[in-house]
């Protein structure tokens, strides 16, 4: 596994437990990346700590990298996102190893895929701007729940009032500035959960638009499950969006959604629980639609949650990613005792 960066968000998260969730199966894996995401992975995982935060054409940096693949001498290759893949491509030719390339969102540049044998996109969306569709193959990102928050033992939602929830990074490829705006007129109480370089932007418009009793930030949270498991109504409201894994994890509760036309979103939900992306006046009309008509929300959701356990579970997508290692023309893949 390659990944640049030193970021916090899906793309991390999506690496760390993907290699885990390898590691768990048997297989034996290395990670090539910054050194503060060790911690977070399998003592059963070989790290190797390239700093790839640095510019993709720094040349010590890329020398460090092509040394650290040949070092964990791989049978497959996988490399994530755009930054990586372009660091990676070149290398190829020499490395000579199969490889694969997981890209998590739209990109005007994506012809750096092409050395690729196979693309990995987190939704159709995603893969229908790649040339080469043969070598693409659609995984949906996927979660595991905690057991103690299964879908089976999610109860009703006690409060009277409907309580919405939305969560992630606070910057602008969010739409939460988006969602605050939309939510003049709408009588519903929304938490907004995560940190970031917007909080306090986010903060003077809310007090701004005299919504201070409606909507509430509050912060970084790490029981997300429960907060989803209390609410009646999860809220996406990004601009542009890969997986998204909030997605998953609201359906794995049995939490209703609302969103605008991002990421895998229109391959899960019904088409009338979606609105266009980055604008105001279509993501207040879905919400002041459903908002106020809960029990219609409700049912046109209940069969979206079967396929939620089906596909968006993180077993679902490991499976479907070792199918995508298994098409390669590998003479051996290394597996070592399943745990």
């Amino acid at each position: 596994m390659v990944m640049a960066g030193d970021e916090e968000g899906g793309l991390e998260k999506h690496v760390v437990e993907l290699s885990n969730g390898l590691a768990d199966r048997g297989y034996i894996v290395t990670v090539i990346a910054h050194a503060k995401y060790e911690q977070r992975l399998s003592k059963d995982i070989q790290f190797l700590a390239v700093d790839l935060s640095q510019s993709r054409r720094n040349p010590l940096v890329l020398w460090q990298l092509y040394q650290a693949i040949k070092k964990s001498q791989p049978d497959v290759l996988h490399v994530h996102a755009n930054k990586a893949a372009s660091m990676v491509a070149p290398m190829l030719k020499w490395l000579k190893v199969p490889s694969v390339v997981t890209m998590h969102n739209k990109k005007s540049k994506v012809n750096l895929c092409a050395p690729f044998n196979r693309i990995i996109a987190v939704s159709r969306q995603v893969a229908a701007q790649f040339k080469q569709q043969d070598k693409v193959r659609v995984v949906l990102n996927g979660v595991t729940m905690p057991r103690v928050l299964n879908a089976d033992s999610v109860q009703e939602r006690s409060h009277q009032a409907v309580q919405a929830l939305a969560v992630g990074r606070l910057v602008p490829v969010k739409g939460f500035d988006l969602l605050i705006d939309a939510w003049q007129g709408i009588d519903a109480t929304l938490h907004i959960v995560g940190d970031g370089p917007d909080y306090q932007a986010l903060t003077q418009q809310i007090q701004r638009l005299g919504l201070q009793d409606q909507i509430k930030l509050l912060g970084y949270r790490d029981d997300i499950p429960a907060l989803l498991a209390q609410s009646d109504v999860f809220i996406i409201s990004s601009r542009h969006e890969g997986g998204p894994y909030t997605l998953a994890e609201a359906l794995l509760t049995r939490t209703p959604v609302l969103s605008t036309n991002v990421g895998m979103v229109a391959e899960v939900l019904p088409q009338v629980l979606i609105c266009e992306a980055d604008n105001v006046t279509a993501l207040h009309e879905l919400l002041t639609t459903y908002l106020s008509d809960m029990p219609t929300l409700n049912k046109l959701t209940q069969p979206v949650y079967q396929f939620a356990q089906d596909h968006l579970s993180f077993d679902a997508m490991l499976d479907n990613t070792i199918a995508v290692y298994q098409e390669l023309d590998l003479s051996v893949l290394k597996q070592g005792t399943p745990q």
